[in-house]
């Protein structure tokens, strides 16, 4: 809302200078955003602030808003035009109601309608004064009869239409809704079709405005024009509203009807308008004003109390002053019904948004100044978040998977019924059911998911097709299945990780080499030794894994986690023609056999020894059953267990695998010897001998 302080000065005066007069107004709600000179030619300029107007304040699109608010803050005298009584000697003898007739079927959408009929006007251009006016403001002069209407917007902040009256089919004025696509060309040249959603203006037989938005190319005024009909009116806000945004139509009057008028001063910006019609273009006012306004709105009351102003805003405010400063605003103390305590606000009708208690309490406070509401801190007390060990352990984990250099997925749980059918045994009993939708989002939503593996493999598939074929993902979520025979949800919070294509740049990859099991059971080793698991490895039961490359970790014979090769061909049927490895990890159960909280441990005083051990065994046996028989037969001295080779090839006996291990001992108090170490390695690859039935491998 651009503001001309000259034009303000009209009606309020104020003693300071144009930098104290902003930051006065944007102390006090109305946010200065631009302060400067226009040129109105001929070496003169006028000075413009343009205001930042909030959606409660519209009565503060008028200059007679803005002044009103700076005599409020000021305490100076508020001077407003009172056009009605000059009107009611002007009127010329002949009446109105012989050259036009007004109806109003929807009163609820148009509460006041008022229209005026002048005559012998004479079309031309706008004075200089008039037309300064609305240069400074941004607006551009058209015809006297546009401009005056448009000055007296600027001015009280009501939208004004000036109707060719002889233009009008059968001299009428009609307030309806639109017919069902009834045609419509506005003043812009904007051709629309309307449906009864929409409020016009219709003459005898054909819409001549969108009410409240903008008038029609059918009715406007030309210099050919004698005759207007003014119309002034009041319409509904959220009508005018969802009219505007629908049909693409915006003006300065939709953006005022849309925050609400001022409903009393529908007749008096008419008059003003009116009077300044008669003056700039010779027209004559006819005898009598249609103001179909049948159902008055009442003026709201609202309590105030002194003691809960001060408390709301922190101040020691005297009654006197509060109230003055309500005064100040144009509101009017009716009623004091407790002396000095409590008092009956009656709040006027262009302020249709200050309806409780609190909003006047606002208002003092924006007088009294929003810098001078003392600064206190807020006090409370804090109680501490303390996380469930499943969520505690679910965030440690997530960071660690990001450390390792995979990115995080969240999908639906919902997935295909197909894809819940093979997946169910993540972690599920064997007659475990999927719990299927009852109104599913789409067909591909149809069930609970039974494994995060599913949503995960579509994200693989995504990120290959777009060109990211390097695939390292990891998602944390609820998995579900309803045991057979119940409708009751079981849920179980799991972790899982999927890598496919090609392998990051590494110095322990080849160039271009592709992901593979070992790098699946590498990033499950490292989430379970990080957070100090102990766990022993077995084969795991998975339809949907490759059954020679996957592998189960359980604690305590339950199962915590499994990894392993997506099977080929189903892989394939998701859209994956590349391999895919995955791990799952069961929450609940991971955090039931956590360790303890950690101890510091101080650094070995006494350095380690090193042993290699390479062993022929069995393809069938497990590395890591191999690693759990080193560690249990290594005790007390063997500190770590490696497996850094694993080989098969023909050079070995069939059926027979190479695994090497880099061994470390060490004492708490000595250094060891090889006398020491000796015994322990004899210990070792004699119980490796009787219990897996290997032997050393000839170097």
């Amino acid at each position: 809302m651009k503001v001309q302080l000259d034009w303000l000065w009209q009606y309020v005066e104020w003693n300071m200078s144009k930098e104290d007069l902003c930051h006065l107004l944007t102390m006090g709600g109305l946010e200065v955003e631009a302060d400067e000179p226009v040129d109105l030619g001929g070496g003169r300029t006028t000075e413009v602030v343009e205001l930042n107007v909030t959606p409660n304040r519209g009565y503060c699109l008028s200059h007679l808003g803005v002044a009103r608010e700076i005599a409020g803050f000021t305490g100076a005298a508020f001077r407003s035009p009172d056009p009605d009584p000059e009107l009611e000697k002007a009127f010329a003898p002949a009446p109105a109601s012989e050259r036009l007739k007004v109806d109003n079927e929807e009163p609820q959408l148009c509460p006041r309608y008022a229209a005026l009929v002048i005559d012998n006007v004479k079309v031309a251009p706008s004075p200089q004064w008039l037309q300064e006016r609305l240069i400074a403001i941004g607006l551009r002069p058209i015809n006297n009869i546009v401009d005056i209407t448009n000055f007296v917007m600027m001015e009280y902040g009501q939208p004004l239409h000036a109707f060719d009256l002889n233009l009008l089919k059968n001299r009428r004025i009609l307030i309806r809704r639109a017919s069902r696509q009834e045609a419509f060309v506005a003043l812009d040249g904007t051709q629309l079709r309307l449906d009864p959603d929409a409020l016009v203006i219709a003459d005898g037989e054909k819409p001549i405005a969108l009410a409240g938005i903008m008038g029609g190319a059918n009715s406007q005024v030309t210099k050919d024009t004698t005759t207007v009909a003014l119309e002034s009116a009041y319409f509904d806000p959220i009508t005018v509203r969802q009219a505007s945004k629908k049909y693409g139509l915006r003006s300065d009057s939709s953006y005022r009807f849309e925050r609400g008028v001022d409903i009393e001063a529908v007749i008096t910006a008419q008059s003003r308008a009116a009077l300044l019609i008669r003056e700039l273009a010779g027209g004559e006012i006819l005898n009598g004003r249609w103001d179909i306004y049948p159902d008055p709105v009442p003026r709201q009351q609202i309590a105030l109390r002194v003691s809960r102003t001060n408390q709301v805003l922190g101040t020691a405010l005297e009654a006197d002053k509060i109230f003055n400063y309500l005064k100040g605003l144009g509101l009017k103390i009716v009623k004091e019904e407790q002396k000095g305590e409590r008092v009956l606000v009656e709040v006027p009708a262009f302020r249709p948004t200050l309806q409780r208690e609190i909003d006047l309490i606002e208002e003092v406070a924006r007088l009294d100044g929003y810098d001078k509401v003392p600064v206190t801190s807020p006090r409370g007390e804090l109680s501490p978040v303390i996380d469930s060990p499943t969520r505690a352990l679910v965030l440690e984990a997530r960071a660690r998977l990001c450390h390792l250099g995979y990115a995080e997925a969240v999908n639906y749980s919902f997935i295909e019924k197909e894809h819940a059918v093979n997946f169910m045994t993540a972690f599920a009993p064997g007659d475990a059911e999927t719990i299927d939708l009852d109104n599913p989002i789409s067909a591909e939503l149809g069930a609970m998911r039974t494994s995060l593996l599913p949503g995960l493999l579509k994200v693989a598939v995504s990120n290959i097709n777009k060109g990211n074929k390097s695939v390292r993902l990891f998602e944390t979520g609820g998995i579900f299945h309803a045991p057979k025979g119940s409708q009751e949800a079981v849920q179980n919070t799991c972790i899982a990780v999927l890598t496919a294509g090609p392998h990051p740049a590494s110095v322990w990859k080849g160039a271009n080499a592709a992901h593979d099991f070992y790098d699946i059971k590498g990033a499950l080793e490292l989430l379970l030794d990080g957070l100090g698991v102990k766990a022993q490895t077995g084969p795991a039961n998975r339809s949907f894994l490759d059954a020679g490359q996957s592998a189960a970790w359980s604690v305590s014979g339950r199962e915590i986690a499994y990894c392993g090769k997506v099977e080929g061909k189903l892989a394939s049927a998701m859209g994956l023609d590349t391999p895919a490895f995955a791990l799952e990890v069961h929450v609940e159960r991971l955090a039931e056999v956590l360790p303890g909280r950690k101890k510091f441990e101080s650094l070995p005083k006494f350095p380690e020894t090193y042993r290699d051990i390479s062993i022929l065994v069995d393809k069938p046996v497990a590395s890591g059953a191999v690693s759990d028989l080193i560690r249990e037969a290594g005790q007390p001295l063997l500190s770590r267990v490696d497996l850094y080779d694993q080989f098969e090839g023909k050079k070995l006996p069939e059926g027979k695998k190479s695994l090497t291990y880099a061994l470390a001992f060490q004492s708490p108090d000595k250094t060891l010897t090889d006398e020491e170490v000796n015994p322990v390695f004899e210990n070792i690859v004699k119980a490796l001998g009787d219990q897996v039935g290997a032997s050393l491998r000839d170097q």
